[in-house]
């Protein structure tokens, strides 16, 4: 699974499109995150392959969160309360326990953080409902690897540094770091 949060691939790094065609075809996912319904991401077609000319391309995005400037932060912070909702639902069967002991620290005083979650100010951030959360959060809970790639819709707003150690949070919960197609792309 591949987030696409805060970037425009089409038309500011169009290689990438070329990647996110090959999850495609490999059987990957993409969730994309922006503000802008980016073209190349709902549809790409390749101008270097001849399906890419004459066919109907390949529809990159399997998600469009149309996600209000800056909510970024507040959908990281949901999606890791799901994530411990689920574990909580499911013990031992979400989360990466083993990985969370031996890679990171805080994790108690990270998850008490979580749970004060207020899911209004989440629906406020964001503009999206918490059922569309909940598929995102469906998705992952499916994926082996999950890959988050930023750029600077992400890096350049006023919460830039705390959205992006949610984020970093958020991979960390099931251990996609260190392991083949997972981590973070800034």
């Amino acid at each position: 699974l591949v987030f696409v949060v805060g970037q425009n691939p089409g038309t500011n790094h169009p290689r990438m499109l070329s990647a996110l065609e090959e999850t495609k075809r490999n059987g990957g996912q993409v969730v994309a995150v922006n503000p802008l319904p980016e073209a190349g991401l709902l549809r790409f077609k390749n101008p270097q392959k001849v399906r890419g000319v004459l066919g109907r391309g390949t529809a990159i995005a399997d998600q469009f969160l149309h996600i209000r400037p800056g909510g970024d932060l507040a959908l990281f912070k949901a999606l890791n309360l799901l994530l411990l909702e689920a574990e909580d639902a499911a013990p031992g069967t979400v989360l990466g326990h083993a990985y969370i002991e031996a890679n990171t620290s805080g994790f108690a005083e990270f998850a008490a953080q979580a749970r004060d979650l207020d899911w209004d100010e989440v629906r406020t951030a964001t503009g999206l409902t918490r059922d569309e959360i909940e598929q995102v959060r469906d998705r992952v809970l499916a994926s082996r690897s999950v890959i988050v790639c930023w750029a600077m819709g992400l890096t350049q707003q006023k919460h830039g540094v705390p959205t992006i150690r949610e984020i970093v949070n958020f991979l960390l919960l099931r251990g996609n770091f260190g392991k083949p197609g997972a981590g973070a792309g800034p």
